[in-house]
Protein backbone atom coordinates (compact mmCIF):
# COMPACT_ATOMS: atom_id res chain seq x y z
CA UNK A 1 0.00 0.00 0.00
CA UNK A 2 1.31 3.18 -0.68
CA UNK A 3 2.39 5.66 2.24
CA UNK A 4 1.77 9.42 2.44
CA UNK A 5 6.02 9.34 0.99
CA UNK A 6 5.10 8.57 -2.45
CA UNK A 7 3.18 11.72 -2.63
CA UNK A 8 6.73 13.85 -2.40
CA UNK A 9 8.06 12.15 -5.69
CA UNK A 10 6.77 13.09 -8.57
CA UNK A 11 6.91 10.05 -11.48
CA UNK A 12 8.96 10.53 -14.79
CA UNK A 13 6.88 8.32 -17.00
CA UNK A 14 3.89 6.75 -17.30
CA UNK A 15 3.45 3.21 -18.63
CA UNK A 16 0.10 2.32 -20.36
CA UNK A 17 -0.87 -1.45 -21.69
CA UNK A 18 -2.46 -1.04 -24.74
CA UNK A 19 -3.91 -4.26 -26.09
CA UNK A 20 -3.69 -4.67 -29.52
CA UNK A 21 -7.78 -4.99 -29.90
CA UNK A 22 -8.43 -1.86 -27.79
CA UNK A 23 -6.17 -0.28 -30.24
CA UNK A 24 -8.48 -1.50 -33.08
CA UNK A 25 -11.35 -0.43 -31.43
CA UNK A 26 -9.56 2.75 -30.61
CA UNK A 27 -8.84 3.47 -34.82
CA UNK A 28 -12.44 2.19 -35.38
CA UNK A 29 -13.98 5.11 -33.41
CA UNK A 30 -11.31 7.64 -34.70
CA UNK A 31 -12.45 6.76 -38.17
CA UNK A 32 -15.98 6.98 -37.51
CA UNK A 33 -18.83 7.01 -40.34
CA UNK A 34 -15.75 5.82 -42.75
CA UNK A 35 -15.19 2.39 -40.88
CA UNK A 36 -17.53 1.18 -42.72
CA UNK A 37 -15.48 0.98 -45.83
CA UNK A 38 -12.54 -0.70 -44.40
CA UNK A 39 -11.28 -3.21 -42.61
CA UNK A 40 -8.77 -2.91 -40.20
CA UNK A 41 -5.84 -4.84 -38.84
CA UNK A 42 -3.51 -4.41 -36.22
CA UNK A 43 -0.14 -5.30 -36.16
CA UNK A 44 3.78 -4.17 -35.15
CA UNK A 45 7.22 -4.50 -36.69
CA UNK A 46 10.20 -4.61 -34.36
CA UNK A 47 13.13 -2.52 -36.64
CA UNK A 48 16.79 -3.09 -35.12
CA UNK A 49 18.70 0.22 -36.29
CA UNK A 50 22.82 0.69 -36.69
CA UNK A 51 23.04 1.44 -32.87
CA UNK A 52 21.23 -2.17 -32.04
CA UNK A 53 18.36 0.10 -30.39
CA UNK A 54 14.93 -1.68 -30.82
CA UNK A 55 12.20 0.46 -31.86
CA UNK A 56 8.60 -1.17 -32.28
CA UNK A 57 6.25 0.56 -35.05
CA UNK A 58 2.58 -0.21 -34.81
CA UNK A 59 0.80 -1.08 -38.11
CA UNK A 60 -3.05 0.27 -39.26
CA UNK A 61 -2.91 -1.52 -42.16
CA UNK A 62 -6.61 -0.42 -43.78
CA UNK A 63 -8.16 -2.86 -46.45
CA UNK A 64 -10.96 -1.07 -48.72
CA UNK A 65 -14.10 -2.75 -49.46
CA UNK A 66 -14.56 -3.87 -52.60
CA UNK A 67 -16.21 -1.02 -55.34
CA UNK A 68 -15.34 1.73 -53.18
CA UNK A 69 -16.79 4.87 -54.35
CA UNK A 70 -14.21 7.67 -54.65
CA UNK A 71 -16.73 10.06 -51.86
CA UNK A 72 -16.05 7.07 -49.66
CA UNK A 73 -11.89 6.90 -50.33
CA UNK A 74 -12.12 10.94 -49.18
CA UNK A 75 -14.32 10.36 -46.24
CA UNK A 76 -11.59 7.65 -45.13
CA UNK A 77 -8.91 9.83 -46.03
CA UNK A 78 -10.29 13.42 -44.37
CA UNK A 79 -9.80 10.98 -41.03
CA UNK A 80 -6.02 11.51 -41.56
CA UNK A 81 -5.44 8.21 -41.68
CA UNK A 82 -3.39 7.26 -45.36
CA UNK A 83 -4.53 4.10 -47.12
CA UNK A 84 -1.85 2.18 -48.16
CA UNK A 85 0.45 3.40 -45.57
CA UNK A 86 0.40 0.80 -42.60
CA UNK A 87 3.25 2.55 -40.52
CA UNK A 88 1.92 6.21 -41.12
CA UNK A 89 -1.73 5.23 -40.14
CA UNK A 90 -0.01 3.52 -36.88
CA UNK A 91 1.93 6.86 -36.21
CA UNK A 92 -1.07 9.09 -36.79
CA UNK A 93 -3.23 6.83 -34.24
CA UNK A 94 -0.68 6.09 -31.37
CA UNK A 95 -0.39 10.15 -31.62
CA UNK A 96 -3.69 11.15 -31.57
CA UNK A 97 -4.27 8.62 -28.61
CA UNK A 98 -0.70 9.66 -26.45
CA UNK A 99 0.36 12.73 -27.91
CA UNK A 100 3.66 13.39 -29.67
CA UNK A 101 6.13 12.01 -26.80
CA UNK A 102 5.20 8.30 -26.37
CA UNK A 103 7.39 5.83 -26.56
CA UNK A 104 6.84 1.83 -27.53
CA UNK A 105 9.06 -0.06 -25.32
CA UNK A 106 7.69 -3.17 -25.42
CA UNK A 107 5.44 -5.64 -27.87
CA UNK A 108 4.18 -8.63 -26.00
CA UNK A 109 2.70 -11.37 -27.42
CA UNK A 110 0.96 -14.09 -25.33
CA UNK A 111 -2.06 -16.20 -24.76
CA UNK A 112 -3.95 -13.21 -23.94
CA UNK A 113 -3.13 -11.19 -26.80
CA UNK A 114 -0.73 -8.83 -27.90
CA UNK A 115 -0.17 -5.56 -26.10
CA UNK A 116 1.74 -2.87 -26.62
CA UNK A 117 3.61 -1.19 -22.90
CA UNK A 118 3.80 2.57 -24.17
CA UNK A 119 5.50 5.02 -21.94
CA UNK A 120 4.89 9.05 -21.64
CA UNK A 121 6.53 11.44 -19.93
CA UNK A 122 4.79 12.50 -17.12
CA UNK A 123 4.71 16.31 -17.73
CA UNK A 124 2.08 15.05 -20.74
CA UNK A 125 0.35 12.49 -19.07
CA UNK A 126 -0.14 15.78 -16.90
CA UNK A 127 -1.56 17.88 -19.43
CA UNK A 128 -3.48 15.20 -21.07
CA UNK A 129 -5.26 14.73 -17.67
CA UNK A 130 -6.64 18.72 -17.79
Amino acid sequence: MPTHYLNQLTPEDVVYLLDLRELKELVQEMLGKASEFVTVEIDWDKINDKHNITTFRPMVIMKEMANLTEEKRHTILNTGFSLGQPFESGDYAMERIFGENYTIIAATEDEDGDFFTVEVPYPDFIKFKQ
